[in-house]
């Protein structure tokens, strides 16, 4: 009979950890030699001593890890919301100074004659599934809009996620 492993030593740190703590290799059917924390150390300290040579090279192949994002958001939903709630809840001063950013954004781009009370009332006549938009970006590289009432539009909450603060040409033309 077969004897099963239920743990193994890291090659790295020498310390005798479960299975559940290594990678495993599907073309070697093995697990890795190193466990996953002093793995992942190792890819660290790679990219913060290698950082430019990291950035042009993610710059290169930007379309890839595009790509490779969007699918692993696809097949994990669940475990992105909530890696990203845990970053938010120990980043919180991050967040709170993005929020602000983005409020003061919208206070500069709010002019005097702007009619708040018809930007409330299509902020509270939002269909569901919807967001309130900015047609033209409040901030953008491209040009900035007002946050006023005739550049306010409901789009599809997907929709809006995929536009970003782009900037199209059709937008660039009539503006």
């Amino acid at each position: 009979m077969k004897e099963t492993i239920e743990t193994q030593v890291c090659a790295n740190c020498k310390l005798e950890k479960p299975l559940s703590k290594y990678y495993f290799i599907k073309a070697t059917q093995k697990y890795n030699r190193q466990c996953k924390k002093c793995l992942c150390g190792k890819a660290k300290a790679y990219r913060e001593a290698n950082s430019e040579k990291c950035l042009a090279y993610r710059r290169a192949n930007a379309k890839r890890y595009r790509a490779y994002t969007k699918a692993y958001y696809r097949a994990y939903p669940e475990k992105c919301r909530n890696a990203r709630r845990n970053w938010e809840r120990a980043n919180r001063e991050k967040c709170r100074a993005k929020c602000a950013k983005r409020r003061a954004d919208r206070l500069k781009a709010t002019p005097a004659w702007a009619d708040l009370k018809k930007i409330q009332e299509i902020y509270l006549n939002c269909p569901p599934g919807y967001q309130v938009d900015h047609y033209f970006p409040l901030v953008s590289d491209k040009m900035c809009g007002l946050h006023v009432e005739s550049n306010l539009q409901y789009l599809p909450a997907k929709e809006n996620a995929m536009k970003k603060n782009k900037v199209t040409l059709k937008q660039q033309l009539n503006g």
